[in-house]
């Protein structure tokens, strides 16, 4: 489950790299297709990059984006008590990522109900023909909006002249696949809820729509200065939800300051260019503090344990290949998860000596399960006590070998890690 924390991190921390760089460079540009195209690209590659294998492209191999497989090479937590072992059903990590999830749940309900409304209103608002095109009649007081391809509107609430206005507004909406942004943003802002940055890019896409659509408007021969009173009387009308592309005076301040702001020079496009170098370092940054797989094999630790020294050496053979973090299937213990348990409850004791002194906590265990199915390579990542982490080295090399793990149909060696934890029980 450590995969999915390092995934957030690392997305999340890509969201807000690339907020601060359009911030920075790009807000205030009238280059409005270009930023369009620039935060949606933004948006995904912070979502993408931290499935990217970059070491296996420097090695000059395939990449292989394998987060799926990753997923599985962290075993189940292992409790241990006075009492025996077993698994823990619901650990404190597992709270938070319950309670993130229903967070998740929410918003995504939330733009499912919103998406309902509208096709509820596209099935029965009464439909008919305005200046060529089909639109769908509002309620009163309901701003303008679109949605796909449906334009919604309330003729009785516009005048003729400001109905042309709206339906080219909307159309420039529809015309531009725009709810495909809406629907984007609001789904990414779902999944990353806790990052205040994704809500900020939500809001300057959204934005950045409206300027689009105001563009276009504007460009068509429509009076600029009649277009932006129409704005201004449209300011007591609500739009039904907010997963729609409306005709509305959400930031008009800004809008008129886009509208009637001198265009941006040409020099300015070379701006978007150092994107792609902003990526290229957020990739090399996260591969360099990714920790390295080829450390020396070799773990000593000193302690004393009953009072006497203890030294736990764990010497491994040298290997020839480098062990991977996820492959396509993925190397199994006999009799699977559930001889692995069986295997755990039966060999792994709680340290006498740990125990009399109260030392409770989590030893976390790396090794290798290699090309011929050998645990090779155990190392301590995350000790706790001497005696302790010395139980749960002796247990892991003491497991029989394993269906080895295959890619592309030969086997390979494969990183595995365990956590486990000791818990005094309490009478």
């Amino acid at each position: 489950m450590d995969a999915i924390i390092l995934y957030f991190i690392q997305a999340n921390l890509g969201i807000v790299v690339f907020y601060l760089f359009y911030r920075l460079f790009l807000h205030k540009d009238t280059f409005f297709k270009e930023k369009r195209f620039t935060v949606l690209l933004g948006i995904v590659f912070s979502a993408l990059y931290p499935l990217i294998d970059l070491s296996s492209i420097i090695q000059g191999s395939k990449p292989i984006a394998s987060f799926a497989n990753s997923l599985s090479i962290s075993l189940p937590e292992i409790l241990v008590s006075g009492k025996g072992i077993h698994t823990e059903s619901l650990t404190n990590q597992d709270l938070l990522y319950l309670l993130y999830a229903v967070m998740v749940v929410l918003f995504l309900i939330r733009i499912i109900s919103q998406t309902l409304t509208v096709f509820q209103l596209v099935i029965n608002g009464k439909k008919q023909v305005l200046e060529d095109q089909t639109i769908i009649r509002l309620p009163a007081k309901s701003a303008p909006f679109s949605f796909f391809g449906w334009i919604f509107i309330n003729p009785d609430e516009h005048s003729s002249a400001d109905q042309i206005e709206i339906l080219h507004h909307e159309r420039a909406h529809v015309r531009q696949f725009h709810s495909f942004d809406v629907l984007c943003s609001e789904i990414v802002c779902a999944l990353f809820w806790i990052n205040p940055f994704v809500w900020l890019l939500k809001m300057h896409l959204r934005a950045n729509l409206e300027y689009l659509a105001d563009k276009d408007v504007i460009h068509s021969g429509f009076d600029l200065k009649s277009y932006q009173y129409h704005l201004l009387r449209l300011s007591f009308q609500l739009a039904p939800n907010k997963i729609n592309n409306g005709f509305n005076v959400s930031q008009l301040k800004n809008r008129i300051v886009m509208m009637n702001k001198k265009k941006t020079s040409l020099a300015g496009l070379c701006k978007y260019a150092f994107i792609l170098p902003l990526f290229a370092m957020i990739l090399l940054t996260n591969y360099a503090c990714k920790p390295k797989k080829d450390k020396p094999a070799e773990v000593t630790t000193s302690a004393k344990v009953d009072t006497t020294k203890t030294t736990i050496k764990v010497l491994n053979k040298p290997m020839t290949e480098a062990p991977m973090e996820g492959v396509e299937q993925m190397p199994e213990f006999p009799g699977g998860e559930a001889g692995l348990m069986k295997f755990l409850s039966k060999n792994v004791h709680y340290p006498t000596s740990a125990s009399e002194m109260g030392i409770q906590g989590r030893v976390i265990l790396r090794f290798v399960i290699s090309k011929t199915g050998d645990v090779s390579q155990v190392e301590v990542i995350r000790g706790l006590d001497p005696a302790c982490d010395k139980e749960a080295v002796r247990v892991v090399k003491m497991m029989p070998k394993w269906t080895p793990g295959k890619q592309n149909g030969r086997n390979v060696p494969v990183y595995f890690t365990l956590p486990i934890r000791y818990q005094l029980s309490t009478k």
